[in-house]
């Protein structure tokens, strides 16, 4: 269990003078945005997540105010009013449906609705439509340097007052006039389109009408005055609204590995389910929970790690929904240049234009944590197609269908079939499949009789021309079998891109309305072209122009989409016949498609923008100042607004920090090596290593340092490694700094020994060869310092001195071997497959080779190898992210909560500390838990709490942070209330509540604390969700057994006590639903091979303990299963679960009992409770585990227990298994002796039963065991007492009686009755012919001869004579020692014996009273 924990206060040294500088702010202005996306809560919260280049991405969350858009999730309704349907018909609800009817309302898909507007029919417009292209307005406007001038413009009454017309109208020639008609009565609550038809039906034209392209039935109407058309749409542009930003980082999540070539590339957002999917250019696949924003699912796009891949740079992805919960994923790489290719000279080797894909199926869980949120990769690693990665699209309407751009420009679509997982596993290896084998999920073509249509005809709309004829044919592809990808063959449909300035950017393509036609867009950094299919391709292009780089299109619905650039437009598709009237249909020779541009904005320069189907009216924009602070702003359009507000520009969040790396008068830190717990170095910008421990990290807010190195470089530290001389055994700090140079300082004292500057980029890795190693030769004890480009510097251990300098080569070292013939020679094996062999004497490469010929040679013998990832052990307990890179990764220890608690409790058993204490280790013990304890907690929530944590327990609030650790990723929260802490999720709440818990657990072994402790882990376990209120979020009880499996001991413990408070917690509802989720999983109903699996084990643990809480809630049924589970697991001995069967035996026994075998159950526990076989003893260890669970189903189950114990010691079916019982007999008599203590009767029958003189075998087989229990009985009850030399045992009885055996011949002689309540005690006289017996309910004494007779032979049975007739004792002695005879069971246990001071005188000892009688 990993527990992330961020120390901000030491990111970086500084004056106090300067201001103070946020972490994740720095963190946000330094690293470049790779990827950027946003979307819309139901809560109304806008959220936007920043991926960068090196593998962190930061979640904000923003509040609206007062924004105009008061329902922006709804979707836009841009439509053209019906012919069908008159100006006075009512309204009708808006359709949010993504495929409109147009049996009811207009032919149009963006019909508009007349009941809104209210149009004359005799509006007029009088001009053609121009065919030249809208240019954007090119006045930029930075709202950060000139509000002042924006504003006296805006307020400026020099021009004519604009109308929403001039707004919307597209570009028109000159001379235009427009006829107007009165102002309607109420204002338009939509934008008007140009061109749409008015309620009057067009079927007959007065031929007075002017005559131009444009319909006069089909003018809209615009308020009244005379109106000159712009030349394009107007650009709004009010005032920049710079209210106070109500914007916060949410969470910092840090991929793993976290440095360059591992950007965040790709981000997609999915609503339905709420999660985040991030690709990175690495191949790295991650989904995100974003309630919690914690990583759920992780997968590869290679299955394996070659050269080759680093080649390739993983950037698209492609998504649509395959079911309920599930997606297919498409992930699209180009080929790219590697991290080193720079460094190696690689960066501008050509390649081609094809891009690599993989698809995989998105399984979102459910949240009962039955089914986890996986990815299951479909496709194998061999898929590629012709073209880039930008050009690919992935649609589904009931069916697959991939669609791409080839490298030639011609569209090309395949069908697509994903084949059932258990039908691949039926198959097994069989080979490729064809097509027809799966006519059944055939897929038909929707792009039959597919024309083309370039860039130069989109003047000639009206004609269609198949490029069939024009093209050659590009030959199809057969079938191919990609893993569970089965791909039809290709087919070409034409010509897309036809100018060769286009520079294909990206596409976007979707299925529109009902005739199910499909619609693309496809655009280059400047250009936008729209491709359209029913019965032919059409292709033409949108007017559209901006300075700055086209970022995104997207389709708003099946007519409407939205351009982002520096200026942001809204378009819609119309589609007009030759007289410009909407269409009816959606084909024909004289059936034209305009992109009719509505509405546009300035946003300026941005370095992303996003938008989201969740929040159409807004789109986000991501800034870079000037000063180099980033910003994200909002860009808002409302079409149901007034022009004044239908536009607005609102700044979210802006960093407040310089984005520069250096800080005035201080330092930034660039490197952290965690050697002990106490010992944690930091190095700095300003060249010194620092010195700290865990808790100065943890708990200070000011800086604070034990050490700092002597001597300061004059370059950065970038990277610390720790190495020791194997034969002094000293240890030293090796560092790399960002001038290529290499230091190296004692660890102790910090002080510099030696600086080289080998290298022209830094140290990347060290490697270590030891002194022993003598096959090194003369790299015997020697320090390998591989840099970045691959120069190996090595450097001698013993005198600091830089012996050889080896050249690197065109790819990354892979591997190193010493050694040869000579023992002077070293092979250098390379991540491409290449190998070179090293000379050490002359210094140069001799050979050259491959890496299989370099690996015989390794084989042949005489050569070791070096390891480059293998260096000195640094703390177990803490450690860093893989690659760190940035403020926030630096900033963050992993600390292994498992390790760190076995460390700290071994250091306070052994010392026995206590707060008095003076012992080193012990207060430095506690100064560990108590900083870790310290970040954990969340102060402010009762103060009688924040009392007892702070003066009784030594905890302060502490300026760091904690996170939450998944597979692939760790997640850092900011909040500014504790309460939010608590709100975030279930399962975070859990795995901080867990950490609080475990901590408490250990520093409660400090006698003094642990009344404090239990104090906290009560209140933080039961009182949590009263004080926090309604948002809090209840621990996660799935993830709390699942920590009961996964962590050491001193977490499980922790973990099942919250367990354990978290089923009493809920509902009956919850509980029911709970324990639905999970029974159908519960191992007696799975195969075998899935019945050890850790979903089958975890059933049983939450479905158990469940039902032994509150068992009256489950099934018969339920019951039953969870039995026979349980069953399944204790009686299989190879099982790595019977621990956990043994604890639910001894938590519900009484419920299971009545579902299965019970005596089977508890013969089991005998077993193993007694079991000392070597063979068996497993890691587990069981036994004493066992040895509890019947000690307390003793307890609660006497009856069913004794008789179990009497009959397998009686009747058993092997002797192994009666001296395993009686070695269980003799464990209870000293556990539990008052459990055996009323059947001791049956018990000591039973044992003497076992010593029949007639079975050798088995009296010589449990003589030990037998003897060893009749000595543990007498020694412990009174009422049992045997002579050794007569081998007589006399057992007293509950009704009064004494039973006498002789074990010689194991039988029962005669029974002695004298006594009319229980007996307290009996005692042989030591020549055996007296037995004294007592009871204190009487206050009696009664004397009894035992020793053989003459009438014995005659009366075998009988009690021997007492002196007189009948059965009365030989001599009754009464006695009375007031209140001290009142006494329990356990009293006369302790306080009854007697002694023999003489062959005939007995004292009996009852408390503090001593009698004495003569017998």
């Amino acid at each position: 269990m990993l527990i992330p924990l961020t120390f901000p206060a030491y990111a970086s040294i500084q004056d106090a003078s300067s201001p103070s500088i946020s972490v994740i702010e720095s963190d946000s202005n330094l690293e470049q945005t790779a990827s950027f996306v946003s979307w819309r809560t139901e809560n109304g919260l806008h959220h936007t997540a920043v991926g960068s280049s090196k593998g962190t991405i930061n979640v904000f969350s923003f509040c609206f105010t007062n924004t105009p858009n008061s329902d922006s999730r709804a979707r836009p309704t841009l439509a053209l009013p019906s012919e069908h349907n008159p100006p006075s018909a009512p309204s009708s609800s808006p359709s949010h449906s993504r495929r409109h009817s147009r049996s009811l309302q207009s032919p149009s898909s963006l019909s508009f609705n007349q009941a809104l507007i209210n149009v004359s029919a005799r509006a007029r417009v009088v001009s053609g439509v121009s065919r030249e292209q809208v240019e954007a307005p090119k006045n930029y406007v930075d709202f950060e340097d000139e509000p002042g001038r924006l504003k006296d413009i805006l307020k400026s009454n020099s021009k004519p007052r604009r109308t929403l017309a001039d707004s919307i109208l597209p570009s028109f020639d000159r001379g235009v006039v427009i006829e107007q008609s009165p102002a309607p009565a109420s204002p338009p609550l939509l934008p008007v389109l140009p061109n749409s038809p008015s309620g009057t039906s067009s079927t007959g034209k007065n031929k007075g009408d002017p005559k131009s392209l444009l319909s006069a039935t089909t003018s809209p109407t615009f308020p009244s005055g005379s109106l000159s058309a712009p030349p394009s749409p107007r650009q709004l542009s009010p005032p920049f609204d710079d209210l106070q930003s109500r914007g916060t980082v949410k969470e910092s999540i840090i991929l793993d590995p976290c440095r360059h070539g591992h950007a965040a590339s790709a981000m997609r957002y999915i609503e339905v389910v709420n999660l985040l999917i991030v690709l990175q250019e690495s191949g790295n696949l991650s989904a995100f929970d974003m309630r919690d924003s914690s990583c759920v699912a992780t997968c590869e796009c290679t299955t394996t790690r070659s050269y080759q891949d680093q080649f390739w740079k993983w950037e698209a992805i492609r998504m649509v929904p395959m079911g309920d919960k599930t997606y297919l994923i498409l992930a699209c790489a180009s080929p790219s240049q590697p991290p080193f290719a720079e460094t190696f000279g690689l960066a501008d080797e050509p390649h081609d234009s094809k891009a690599r894909l993989n698809m995989f199926e998105l399984s979102v869980g459910d949240p009962h944590g039955v089914h986890q949120t996986r990815f299951e990769r479909l496709a194998s690693d061999v898929w590629q197609v012709d073209g880039p990665a930008a050009g690919i699209e992935l649609l589904m309407n009931g069916s697959f269908q991939l669609v791409y751009i080839n490298s030639t420009n011609y569209l090309v679509t395949r069908y697509l079939t994903i084949i059932p997982a258990y039908e691949i596993r039926a198959r097994g290896s069989s080979p490729a499949h064809s097509q027809e084998d799966h006519t059944s999920l055939a897929i038909p073509n929707p792009f039959k009789v597919f024309g083309s249509k370039s860039v130069e005809s989109v003047a000639h709309l009206g004609q269609n021309h198949n490029s069939g004829t024009e093209q050659e044919s590009i030959p199809t592809i057969a079938t191919s079998n990609l893993g569970r990808v089965r791909l039809g063959e290709e087919e070409s449909r034409g010509v897309v891109i036809s100018s060769p300035e286009f520079l294909l950017e990206g596409i976007t393509a979707r299925y529109a309305g009902l005739n199910e036609r499909i619609i693309g867009l496809a655009w280059s950094n400047t250009d936008i072209m729209v491709r359209e299919q029913e019965g032919s391709l059409t292709t033409f292009a949108v007017p559209f122009r901006s300075r700055g780089k086209i970022q995104g299109v997207h389709f708003m619905d099946d007519e409407a989409f939205v351009v982002l650039s520096d200026t942001i437009s809204h378009y819609c598709l119309r589609r007009v016949d030759a007289d410009d009237n909407s269409a009816t249909t959606f084909s024909g020779t004289s059936i034209i498609t305009q992109a009719i541009q509505m509405m546009t904005i300035s946003g300026g320069p941005s370095l992303m923008l996003s938008w989201s189907r969740s929040s159409p009216h807004e789109v986000l924009a991501l800034r870079q100042l000037r000063s180099g602070q980033k910003e994200i702003l909002v860009h808002t359009i409302n079409p149901r607004q007034d022009v004044s507000t239908k536009q607005q520009h609102r700044r979210l969040w802006r960093s407040q920090s310089p984005s520069s790396g250096t800080i005035p008068g201080g330092a930034t830190l660039m490197s952290v090596l965690p050697v002990e717990l106490n010992f944690v170095l930091l190095g700095y910008s300003d060249g010194y290593i620092r010195q700290t421990s865990l808790p100065c990290l943890l708990q200070r807010n000011d800086v604070l340092f034990d050490k700092v190195s002597d001597v300061g470089l004059p370059s950065s530290i970038l990277n610390m490694h720790l190495v020791r001389n194997d034969r002094t055994g000293e240890r030293y700090i090796l560092g790399g700094t960002d001038d290529g140079g290499i230091a190296i300082w004692t660890l102790e004292s910090l002080k510099l020994q030696a600086r080289f500057t080998p290298f022209i980029v830094p140290l990347a890795r060290v490697a270590q060869v030891l002194q022993s190693n003598e096959t090194a030769g003369p790299l015997r004890g020697s320090l390998l310092c591989v840099s970045g480009d691959g120069t190996i510097a090595v450097v001698s251990i013993e005198g600091f001195e830089m012996l050889y300098l080896i050249p690197g080569a065109s790819s990354p070292i892979a591997h190193i071997y010493a050694g040869g013939d000579d023992n002077n020679r070293a092979i250098l094996i390379y991540a491409d497959g290449s190998a070179r062999v090293w000379d050490v004497e002359p210094g140069e490469f001799i050979r050259a080779t491959t890496e299989e010929k370099a690996k015989e040679l390794v084989d042949a013998g005489g050569w070791i190898d070096i390891s480059l990832d293998k260096s000195e052990l640094t703390s177990i307990s803490i450690s860093m992210f893989n690659g760190s890179a940035g403020p926030v990764s630096l900033c963050t220890l992993l600390l292994s909560l498992d390790r760190f608690l076995k460390y700290t409790s071994v250091n306070v058993k052994s010392s026995g500390i206590a707060l008095s204490s003076s012992s080193a280790p012990s207060n430095a013990t506690l100064s560990q838990l108590r900083a870790v304890l310290s970040v954990l907690l969340t102060p402010g929530l009762s103060p009688d709490i924040d009392e007892i944590c702070e003066n009784r327990l030594g905890t302060s609030p502490s300026p760091s942070t904690v996170g939450f650790a998944s597979a692939h990723a760790t997640t850092i929260y900011h909040y500014d209330h504790p309460i939010h802490a608590w709100s975030i999720s279930a399962k975070v709440s859990a795995d901080r509540i867990l950490a609080i818990v475990s901590v408490l657990r250990t520093l409660s072994l400090a006698e003094e604390l642990s009344q404090d402790c239990q104090t906290v882990i009560t209140f933080y376990s039961t009182s949590l969700a009263h004080v926090v209120g309604p948002s809090y979020q209840a621990p996660d009880v799935a993830y709390l057994a699942t920590q009961w499996f996964d962590s050491s001991n001193d977490v499980r413990q922790a973990a099942k006590t919250l367990f354990d408070a978290g089923i009493v917690r809920l509902s009956d509802e919850e509980s029911i639903a709970f324990v639905d989720a999970w029974q159908h999983h519960l191992p007696c109903l799975q195969p075998s091979i899935e019945k050890e699996s850790a979903k089958s084990s975890l059933a049983l643990f939450v479905c158990g303990y469940m039902a032994a809480e509150k068992y009256s809630l489950l099934s018969t049924s339920s019951l039953t299963d969870i039995s026979k589970s349980i069953a399944l697991y204790l009686h299989d001995e190879s099982s790595a679960h019977r621990g956990l069967a043994i604890d639910l035996c001894a938590r519900g026994f009484k419920i299971w009992q009545h579902y299965i075998d019970a005596m089977a159950m508890l013969r089991a526990l005998y077993t193993l409770a007694t079991n000392t076989r070597k063979e068996t003893i497993s890691a587990q260890n069981i036994g004493p585990q066992a040895r509890l669970a019947v000690l307390q189903i003793a307890s609660s189950n006497t009856a069913l227990f004794m008789t179990t114990l009497t009959l397998d010691i009686l009747n058993p079916k092997t002797l192994d298994q009666r001296k395993a019982v009686m070695q269980l007999v003799a464990f209870m008599i000293r556990k539990r002796p008052l459990i055996l203590y009323p059947n001791l009767p049956r018990l000591m029958e039973a044992v003497v039963k076992s010593l029949d003189p007639n079975s050798t075998a088995s009296r010589d087989a449990v003589l030990d065991s037998a003897t060893e229990i009749i000595g543990h009985v007498v020694k412990t009850f009174p009422t049992v007492d045997f002579h050794m030399a007569t081998q007589r045992l006399a057992v007293g009885t509950s009704e009064g009686a004494f039973i006498m055996y002789d074990l010689k011949t194991a039988t029962q002689l005669y029974v002695l009755e004298g006594h009319k309540r229980r007996p307290a005690a009996c005692t042989f006289s030591p020549d055996g012919r007296r037995l004294v017996t007592m009871s204190l309910e009487e206050g009696v004494v009664l004397v009894w001869k035992v020793g053989s007779s003459f009438t014995s032979f005659f009366n075998p049975g009988a009690p021997p004579r007492q002196g007189h007739g009948g059965s009365l004792p030989f001599k009754t002695l009464n006695f009375n020692v007031g209140d001290e005879a009142n006494m329990t069971i356990t009293g006369t246990l302790e306080w009854v014996k007697f002694e023999w001071p003489a062959e005939r005188t007995v004292r009996l000892h009852i408390r503090e009273s001593v009698l004495t009688f003569s017998t």
